[in-house]
């Protein structure tokens, strides 16, 4: 019988392979934009793949109680590119439609962000 290798399954999977899927998220964050967001919320994250990293700020920060202020920077950032996307539209008017959809696909992201924000009342 084959060895397997036991992980523990992270209680952010749904969040984090929404962050992976940019057909999904409606945005992509690079390994530097989660980086530079666990540096700014107490985390030292060494470059990793972009799995890697989502995996261990969101489960690292849960654990040391810094949860709250990763959703707000990750909010932050979304709001930072639906506004781009916004102003783009505004400045291509024949990429309008495609850009909406991306910005209605991050407003969904952030909308997900504000039900981890809020938990699960019966976890506790």
């Amino acid at each position: 019988m084959k060895k397997r290798h036991f992980e523990e399954r992270s209680q952010f999977l749904t969040l984090e392979n929404h962050f992976l899927n940019t057909f999904f998220s409606g945005i992509y964050l690079s390994a530097h934009d989660f980086i530079t967001i666990g540096n700014t919320n107490g985390l030292e994250l060494r470059m990793h793949s972009r799995e890697m990293l989502i995996k261990d700020l969101l489960n690292e920060s849960s654990k040391i109680g810094t949860l709250q202020g990763v959703i707000a920077s990750l909010n932050a950032l979304i709001d930072e590119r639906i506004n781009t996307c916004h102003r783009l539209s505004l400045e291509y008017p024949a990429a309008r439609v495609p850009l909406a959809k991306l910005a209605q696909k991050a407003n969904g992201t952030k909308a997900l962000l504000a039900r981890e924000a809020r938990g699960n009342p019966y976890e506790h």
